[in-house]
């Protein structure tokens, strides 16, 4: 398990600022997120990570991060 947190990361969904636990157990890469923001016409924008939205949103940009954290 490793730490991460990135500052600001593009995606096809648009700019994110996130900071979590990258689990690389059995060779299956797994992210649990401790935080996630998204970059709104106003500035950084806090996710809620309860919210159904903001997990399909997290799972549709993951192999984006995963690249990024590779």
């Amino acid at each position: 398990m490793e730490n991460f947190k990135i500052s600001r990361v593009h995606t096809k969904l648009g700019i994110f600022r996130l900071s979590g636990i990258l689990n690389n157990e059995s060779g299956i890469k797994n992210i649990s997120y401790i935080s996630a923001e998204y970059m709104g016409t106003d500035g950084w924008c806090e996710l809620n990570l309860q919210s159904e939205h903001t997990q399909n949103l997290l799972r549709d940009i993951q192999i984006e991060v995963l690249q990024y954290l590779a």
